[in-house]
């Protein structure tokens, strides 16, 4: 078994721009840094390939080498090929002038009934690390590098 959490968030901004910066892994994962720990290691000239990705579960790490892709350009996701069983989805959708940006996050930890419980209590710590990523990732691009008259 493993547990999946969704969380979304409307940016205002528009579309196009926010999957811009939501879908490249080099800007948005030091934006959704609170999520974890992120180390690029072999990948093309857009950072789709190779990272280290370690997600904080209260005082445990949990993670390993995944592969991020883009399958389309309002789309990021990676999956696991080495260490703990993860998977994210990241996909940016038009809502009338803005943008809704959901993260989609799975993970299986080892174990059948420890695994479950540790999985039940992963939940609700990932889910509060998404809620915190995606408004990360809204202030990214709704302020950074505006200019204000005062």
């Amino acid at each position: 078994m493993s547990s999946t959490v969704q969380r979304s968030i409307v940016v205002r901004r528009p579309v196009d721009e926010v999957a811009a910066t939501a879908t490249d892994p080099r800007v948005v994962l030091p934006i959704v840094g609170g999520l974890g720990r992120f180390r690029e290691l072999n990948t093309d000239e857009d950072g789709l390939g190779e990272w280290d990705v370690f997600i904080d579960i209260g005082s445990v790490h949990v993670g390993g080498r995944v592969v991020v892709d883009r399958p389309g350009p309002r789309a990021l996701t990676w999956h696991a090929v080495r260490g703990t069983h993860h998977q994210l989805e990241l996909t940016v959708d038009e809502v009338g002038d803005h943008a809704r940006v959901t993260i989609a996050m799975s993970l299986q930890l080892a174990g059948f009934v420890l695994g479950r419980i540790a999985e039940t209590l992963a939940r609700g710590i990932m889910a509060r690390h998404l809620e915190a990523g995606l408004q990360q990732l809204r202030h990214h691009a709704e302020f950074e590098g505006a200019e204000f008259e005062g």
